[in-house]
């Protein structure tokens, strides 16, 4: 058998810090709406992005090889492909970042095909570990490799959106939906929703409630994410994507009741998996908010509907996702120093998460501070335009920023915690 020691590779620490770049910007943008200080038209698209793009990329550059080859039991990649990929990806970021946000579209262009080259690779590298392995392939590997496909056609789309509009049926804001589906439901969507299916019972030292249910979730979530990134820019939101957003919709209430019976089943309840359950409810504000935008039923603006959509999908489920994964993960992986590994007494290296090692550091309190704040702000963007939501966004987005910022210093401090014990191997 090959060998399936998990690495510790440059993306963990690029995620980390892009994660609390990410935070700084957010907080600056914040203040910029408030008149504390000046504005600038690049902070906006940047304080998304680097949570996105960097933060969220750079986890699953770093994850999703070595989990598939887990999965598959086949031998990891080398190292020379985690440098590769990691200078090239953040040198394409660089760029990308340069050129929105400075207005040099050579620079994101450049950027975009960097970023869509190293994708195909990953996309690549993933079907071939799945066609020469004697395994058979399963929910989670299928749902590893279509989030990549679909993330093809994504970065594609943005192609499109700035300097290279397309003209298309369903005009640019039908073209930055399918790029914002693309992006957020199919590749960050349904890449943590097949890592979740296999991380959410090991923190409950239990089993999935129902394979049955996981398998049967990830065809209707693979069902209806094309049609979700297809419709949009057609012009055919009625048709196709209501098609895919029913589709996807089963899929994932399917996915949330198995971790729903999977929690209820469980002997204890650690808080990080009650903040993980409790982040799965905020996808069905997307998904409950987009059939008034389809069908033109304007209770608010469309526009304040979409703002507060994205903010419950990446706020409310993304980031937590990103956040405990960087807990319960960070810690884990074996440092690249031998003389510093100091995991040898308490650490599987060929385990992402050894039994027992589910850090006691989210109280049920923490947790639910976090989603009334994700509530709070969120209902401040449907009413943006008044005048009291800006007492809806000081409290909720101070909040948010303290958790945030509380929970990646933990994440650095368990990890260095375990330099202090050199390592026996």
């Amino acid at each position: 058998m090959h060998s399936r020691s998990i690495r510790f590779t440059p993306f963990h620490v690029a995620g980390v810090v892009f994660l609390l770049a990410g935070l700084a910007l957010a907080v600056y943008h914040g203040l910029a709406q408030f008149g504390v200080v000046p504005r600038f038209g690049w902070v906006s698209w940047s304080h998304i992005h680097y949570v996105t793009i960097g933060g969220f990329t750079q986890l699953i550059f770093g994850m999703l090889p070595q989990l598939t080859a887990r999965h598959l039991e086949r031998p990891p990649t080398p190292s020379w492909y985690d440098w590769t990929n990691f200078v090239a990806l953040n040198g394409g970021f660089l760029l990308l970042w340069y050129g929105r946000g400075w207005g040099h579209p050579w620079a994101f262009d450049v950027g975009l095909y960097v970023i869509w080259l190293l994708v195909a690779g990953l996309f690549v590298v993933l079907l071939r570990m799945a066609f020469q392995s004697d395994r058979a392939w399963n929910a989670t590997t299928g749902l590893y490799v279509v989030s990549v496909f679909v993330f093809l056609w994504g970065i594609t789309y943005a192609y499109g959106l700035y300097a290279h509009v397309w003209q298309v049926p369903g005009g640019w804001l039908g073209l930055r939906e399918a790029h914002v589906h693309a992006n957020a439901w199919g590749f960050l969507g349904l890449a943590a929703i097949g890592t979740l299916y296999d991380l959410f019972p090991r923190i409950l030292e239990t089993d999935l409630y129902s394979e049955r249910l996981k398998n049967g979730s990830a065809w209707f979530l693979v069902a209806g994410i094309f049609p979700l990134i297809t419709g949009p820019w057609l012009g055919m939101g009625r048709t196709i994507t209501a098609t895919g957003l029913v589709l996807f919709a089963i899929g994932f209430a399917l996915y949330l009741y198995t971790l729903v019976m999977t929690y209820r089943e469980a002997p204890a309840r650690p808080g990080i998996a009650t903040a993980l359950l409790a982040s799965q409810f905020w996808m069905l504000g997307p998904a409950g908010f987009a059939p008034f935008v389809l069908f033109g039923v304007e209770w608010v603006s469309p526009a304040f509907i979409e703002d507060g959509a994205l903010h419950f999908f990446f706020m409310g489920w993304a980031l937590p996702i990103a956040l405990v994964g960087v807990i319960l993960y960070f810690r884990n992986l074996p440092c690249r120093r031998a003389d510093k590994l100091g995991l040898a007494d308490r650490i599987d290296p060929n385990d992402l998460l050894p039994h027992g090692v589910v850090p006691s550091i989210l109280s049920r309190w923490t947790v639910l501070a976090w989603n009334v704040a994700i509530l709070v702000v969120g209902f401040g963007f449907f009413y943006q335009d008044q005048s009291w939501s800006r007492f809806l966004f000081g409290p909720g987005y101070s909040v948010l920023a303290l958790i945030w910022f509380g929970l990646l210093v933990q994440a650095i401090r368990l990890r260095r915690s375990l330099l202090a014990h050199p390592s026996s191997n």
